[in-house]
């Protein structure tokens, strides 16, 4: 059986939109332990630490770009 189905540009873009703002909320809540755990951290969950970093800064830019101000977390509104 073969189901084909379409779907819009604005369902994508809400689903996409979704998924961003959950991935910055989990991204930051890991950023915040982490950071408030750094001296006992092993060098690969440190190293980890800068790489989510950077991911954390990348997705606020994409969840900047996919959302309005009102959609968007607090300490984001002003970017």
């Amino acid at each position: 059986m073969n189901t084909e189905f379409t779907l819009s540009y604005e369902t994508v873009d809400n689903i996409v939109k979704n998924v961003l703002l959950e991935l910055y909320e989990e991204l930051k809540d890991t950023q915040e332990k982490k950071k408030a755990n750094f001296d006992n951290l092993k060098d690969f969950q440190k190293e980890d630490y800068e790489d989510e970093k950077t991911l954390l800064e990348a997705t606020k830019i994409l969840v900047c770009y996919y959302t309005t101000t009102a959609e968007r977390p607090e300490e984001l509104s002003n970017l």
